[in-house]
């Protein structure tokens, strides 16, 4: 017959051993978790070294080659200006590039003030109107009355729907209709609704559409919804999309109203 204190202790043994067993599990759980972690920031990394490479080294290819030209045609004056126009283009394309993985990787601090929403709209079909007329795509914006007013970074929010509108157009490259809408929603947020009539989203990208370096585009590094997602985010907000096939793409970019005011209330001085 086992002693009762022997019984005991056994009992406290097993325990032992058990709880052994259990942080055992735990440190390689959290060694695996740790070693995912590493394993998924390395394919992070070698996907933006890819990405940085491939579109620095197709204009620097470019410039390279009209600089070499120039150079044999030195005696003859040097190089055109057809050719000093594709290397400024193609420096400016680097540019671009080196700024959106800059954004990606190091996104700038939100700097609100109040601003009618409808003026970052205007401003960025602005910048669309010229592309816009050579696809024979149409502008639409119906201006809010009241105005929409709301705090938020300009520069940013003018960013995230400069992209969104920019897709639109890539959807659309044989004329249709890209439609920007401002509603002030009952729950008190502002939502702009960016919408195509392009062939829609291919049901293959969808599901990856915000992940980064994902497109079916030939060209762009697929970071552009990320890089706008993660500015709507900063605000409180949400980017969020619907999709049909054919019958084209409606972004909405949701805000919350500041401090719990409606969006057309100017706030008092000081």
């Amino acid at each position: 017959m086992v002693s009762s204190e022997g019984g005991l202790q056994e009992i406290d043994d097993q325990m032992r051993s058990l709880a052994r067993r259990v942080e055992l599990v735990v440190e390689r759980l959290q060694q695996r978790e740790t070693e995912v972690l590493r394993s998924e920031q390395m394919a992070a990394v070698g996907q933006l070294a890819a990405g940085v490479a491939h579109e620095i080294r197709n204009p620097l290819t470019s410039i390279k080659l009209l600089v070499q030209a120039g150079k044999e045609d030195a005696a003859r004056g040097g190089m055109s200006v057809e050719d000093l126009e594709v290397v400024e283009r193609e420096v400016r394309r680097m540019e671009r590039s080196l700024q959106t993985f800059l954004d990606f990787a190091r996104p700038p601090q939100v700097e609100r003030r109040e601003i009618d929403l409808a003026t970052i709209v205007e401003q960025t079909f602005d910048l669309l109107r010229g592309r816009a007329a050579k696809q024979q795509v149409e502008l639409r914006f119906d201006r809010p009355i009241p105005a929409l007013r709301s705090e938020v970074d300009p520069e940013q929010m003018r960013q995230v729907l400069l992209n969104l509108a920019l897709n639109a157009l890539d959807a659309m490259p044989e004329g249709g209709t890209l439609h920007v809408g401002l509603v002030q929603q009952r729950d008190g947020w502002v939502e702009f609704r960016v919408l195509d009539t392009g062939p829609g989203i291919s049901p293959a990208l969808a599901p990856r559409l915000f992940q980064p370096f994902q497109s079916d585009k030939e060209t762009g590094l697929g970071l552009g919804l990320v890089i706008s997602r993660r500015i709507v985010e900063e605000h409180g907000g949400t980017l969020s999309v619907e999709s049909h096939p054919s019958a084209g793409a409606c972004f909405s970019v949701k805000l919350p109203i500041s401090e719990g005011r409606p969006a057309n209330a100017v706030r008092a001085a000081g």
